[in-house]
């Protein structure tokens, strides 16, 4: 059966959180005094694969994206994958590219799509982003990605004053290697005081694009991003989940690394999976759970935003 919130919204994507864990410290994503999660708190391979099971098998969901912290970096990932092979189902990562060569090849002969976080080209900023210095490994993986023909997307957060200059720069890094970029606005997903500080909307973005070109919409059907192509055939998109939300059509929902659902990345509450995993499987019980708590899914961020976010990024998983 097809799963539908409360508002006749149909539930298809799953976006599944592999670690809290991260091997960068972007300011964007953590909070001050952020706390891991237990071993013993997180999901096995077992139980994450059990559900996505269950959502394959009596919701039909048709897309899966694996998400972090850092989703490359959880033991047994490739186990994940692979045991997914069976199911009919897109499977995509999202990754902050540091270990993007090292699995690239798994990646390709496994099909799986990825989103690659690219948010400079220099590296004195990528420091002050991201805390990092592997700015040069992150373009090795994708570039060797390309080479192995896999289906790659840059993500791209922009920040005032900090990597808003490098629009164009990133444009023709993308468009060079044949791939498209979106540029993401900045969640309030830290304190207000550094979200107001460095959040810049999708309409100053694309006044800053059209000093210089002249963007053509491109009618493509995407649940999130608006697409638009450049003179010269570049092709960028816009996910601005602030300044345009995109709730109307919003097909998806996230299981966080420690076993909860959450409906929307703005909501106060979550739900407990665990308990119909441990000690023993209660399947019946989990699938009349699930479909009782997505029908709560709230209506869209305009109703639920705040100064911030009621979950850090790195937990929620994106």
């Amino acid at each position: 059966m097809d799963l539908y919130d409360g508002y006749n919204r149909k539930v298809s994507y799953l976006r599944v959180s592999l670690t809290d864990r991260c091997n960068l410290q972007c300011f964007y994503c953590r909070r001050d005094n952020l706390v891991l999660y237990e071993r013993e708190e997180i999901l096995t391979i077992e139980e994450i694969k059990f559900l996505i099971s269950v959502f394959y098998r009596n919701f039909g969901i048709n897309k899966v994206r694996f998400t972090g912290g850092e989703p490359l970096i959880r033991r047994g990932i490739e186990s994940l994958i692979e045991g997914l092979r069976d199911f009919n189902l897109s499977v995509n990562i999202t990754t902050n590219g540091i270990l993007l060569k090292e699995f690239a090849r798994f990646l390709s002969e496994n099909n799986i799509g990825v989103n690659v976080s690219l948010d400079t080209l220099i590296p004195e900023k990528f420091k002050k982003i991201s805390g990092g210095y592997d700015l040069d490994r992150i373009i090795e993986g994708i570039d060797t990605a390309l080479h192995l023909g896999i289906k790659l997307k840059i993500n791209t957060v922009l920040l005032r004053s900090v990597n808003d200059d490098e629009i164009f720069d990133l444009i023709d890094f993308a468009f060079s290697r044949g791939v498209e970029i979106r540029f993401i606005e900045f969640m309030p997903f830290v304190n207000e005081f550094i979200w107001r500080k460095y959040f810049i909307s999708e309409d100053e973005i694309r006044d800053k694009i059209e000093q210089r070109h002249k963007l053509y919409e491109i009618g493509e059907d995407s649940s999130i991003a608006r697409y638009y192509t450049l003179e010269n055939g570049a092709k960028i998109g816009f996910i601005s989940t602030v300044s345009k939300p995109f709730c109307h059509n919003c097909s998806r929902v996230r299981i966080t690394s420690d076993g909860h659902l959450v409906l929307c990345m703005f909501d106060k509450f979550s739900y407990p999976l665990k308990q119909f995993l441990r000690p023993k499987i209660k399947e019946n019980e989990l699938v009349e759970y699930i479909c009782s708590v997505v029908k709560l899914k709230p209506k869209g961020y305009i109703e639920l935003r705040e100064k911030q976010a009621s979950f850090p990024m790195i937990k929620l998983g994106g």
